[in-house]
């Protein structure tokens, strides 16, 4: 018995043995593990630490990058020295307008017309937003489609080309070749605008539609719906005022404009009273120029215009009223010595305009206008006479225009009109017109 206990004790001391071994080994190889993977974490702990500086390096050298590209951005906006023509193109538009005329004298004693097929004007706009404040704008007219050197079978005119300089809503500055701010038409005188084949006569004979030439001037809005325009301009030329047209052939139209005796002219347009436009225009100038007869022959305009819209009806008129100082020594001066050609010292028109839109009143909702109207005019460019000079009643005249007026689309208009035009002391014109116009 005591061999056997003997030998399960040896046994037993031996496993204990061998085991301690085992466990000893084992014990020894995790801590070499742990201190291999306590290596490892420290050199991923430097690791983490380095792309840190970095991702702060790369950070402050991307948004280095950003600034370099924004002021190099608002440098070649600055300068603009790249043609870009997807941006030009978006801020360049283009408009226009051409009237067709068919004008067949009835009853014709005039000389000035006779019966005539005319592609009357054709006229091109050109705008360009040169930035947010800079703006130009031009107008460029040919007149009777044909044009021939030396004669006047067409004309080819530059009638505006300006920048306008947006400062202020209340103050802005505009420089150029600038239509003169007076009367409804001289401003706006697209065909499908405006009743009647041909211009009133008054926006003819009294104010010499269309009027331009070089000029600076000043305009804003000051109170809602009242802005106002103020313009230094090229003069009238006093030598070419004639008895038949008044000041119309006076206009130097911005070419070598004679600037010895400049023009001031100021408007006011009122705009607030729903339907309802009132303008008012105050001209001032010299006009000899060149023409030494020891007198500055001031001219002096007086005007004043309205349209009103009431329901399917509307009303415009227009009155103006010209006086030339020194009248007398300008046509002595010329050597017009009698009152069939003398130059007037005062010349007077004004006109009356109805129209009602029929075509909206049988066919409510419809996109298609139509107009009758009815339009009076008397007109007189031998109002008033200097002394010594008496007034020929023939330029006194008057004219009742009757038309009709379609706008299959808004932009685009057919019209046809009797006008009958009467002259003072006897004669008479009667015409028969239809025209066709159209802008975009």
């Amino acid at each position: 018995m005591n061999k056997i206990a003997k030998c399960i004790a040896i046994i037993f001391f031996c496993i204990l043995v061998v085991g301690n071994t085992t466990y000893a080994d084992e014990l020894q190889t995790i801590t070499e593990r742990l201190e291999e993977l306590q290596e490892k974490v420290q050199a991923l702990e430097g690791l983490k630490q380095e792309m840190q500086i970095l991702k702060e390096e790369l950070k402050q050298e991307i948004q280095a990058r950003d600034e370099q590209v924004i002021a190099l951005e608002e440098r070649v906006e600055e300068s603009e020295p790249v043609f870009d023509l997807a941006r030009t193109l978006a801020k360049t538009h283009l408009g226009g307008y051409f009237e067709l005329h068919y004008n067949n004298a009835i009853n014709g004693r005039s000389s000035e017309k006779d019966d005539v097929l005319d592609f009357h004007r054709f006229v091109l706009y050109l705008d360009h937003e040169i930035n947010d404040w800079i703006k130009f704008t031009s107008e460029l007219e040919v007149e009777h489609a044909f044009i021939e050197g030396g004669k006047e079978s067409g004309e080819v005119e530059l009638e505006q080309a300006f920048l306008d300089f947006y400062l202020h809503e209340k103050f802005n500055v505009r420089a150029g070749v600038l239509l003169m701010p007076i009367g409804i038409i001289n401003q706006n005188h697209e065909p499908p605008t405006f009743n009647g084949v041909e211009r009133p006569f008054v926006d003819k004979y009294i104010i010499p539609t269309t009027w331009f030439d070089s000029g600076i001037g000043i305009f804003g809005e000051v109170l809602p719906g009242l802005s106002y325009q103020f313009n230094i301009m090229g003069g009238l030329k006093a030598e070419d005022f004639r008895a038949e047209d008044g000041i119309r052939k006076g206009r130097q139209k911005g070419f070598k404009t004679n600037a010895e005796d400049l023009a001031f002219v100021g408007r006011l347009d009122y705009k607030n009273i729903p339907g309802l436009q009132l303008g008012a225009t105050f001209y001032w100038g010299d006009s000899a120029q060149d023409l030494r007869i020891g007198e500055d022959v001031n001219v002096t305009i007086g005007e004043f215009d309205f349209k009103y819209r009431l329901g399917n009806f509307d009303f415009r008129g227009e009155y103006a009223l010209i006086n030339i100082d020194d009248a007398r020594e300008l046509n002595l001066a010329l050597g017009k010595t009698s009152g069939e050609d003398a130059i007037a010292s005062e010349i007077q028109g004004w006109y009356l305009e109805s129209a009602y839109h029929f075509l909206r009143h049988f066919i409510p909702g419809t996109s298609h206008d139509a107009t009758f109207f009815i339009r009076y005019e008397d007109f007189d460019t031998q109002y008033g006479m200097p002394s010594g000079f008496e007034r020929n009643r023939k330029y006194d005249r008057t004219a009742w225009t009757i038309g009709f007026s379609y706008w299959p689309t808004e932009n685009v208009v057919i019209k046809a009109d009797y006008q009958d035009v009467d002259q003072g002391g006897g004669g008479a014109d009667d015409f028969f017109n239809l025209g066709i116009g159209w802008q975009f």
